[in-house]
């Protein structure tokens, strides 16, 4: 990422593959818990949706428990205690679904002018372009 910009979106996925919410562009350092809060997602959650997110979304606990929703995140370890029998079963149940969410995103990342630098003077039309 030297010497250039990088974009953030949010993407919310459907269990069938269906990208369901995209967000406008934010800049690299934008925490991922800022864009979520920012973007207008957690007013589209409605009582007992159930949430996937990774460990980079902490901060978003609070807004999606308000919407009466479920937020699965897997656990994740420090590396000085071992996962449990139920966090190992818990964090395969999860892989079996987030791989699904993980070739979405791979897909839009191949997609032609995801995959090169673009001139400065687009980055303002880029949640246009990426739509």
């Amino acid at each position: 990422y030297k010497n250039g910009f990088t974009l953030k979106f949010l993407v919310a996925i459907a269990p069938s593959g269906l990208i369901i919410f995209k967000s406008k562009s934010y800049g690299g350092r934008c925490s991922d818990t800022q864009i979520v809060l920012d973007s207008g997602f957690l007013d589209l959650i409605n009582q007992d949706d159930v949430i996937l997110a990774d460990k980079g979304f902490p901060g978003i606990q609070a807004g999606v428990a308000g919407k009466s929703a479920v937020l699965i995140m897997p656990p994740f370890s420090t590396g000085k205690h071992p996962f449990s029998q139920k966090q190992l079963q818990q964090t395969y149940s999860i892989a079996q679904v987030r791989v699904h969410v993980e070739r979405v995103i791979q897909r839009i990342k191949t997609h032609g002018i995801l995959q090169h630098r673009i001139p400065v003077s687009l980055i303002p039309a880029m949640s246009n372009i990426f739509h």
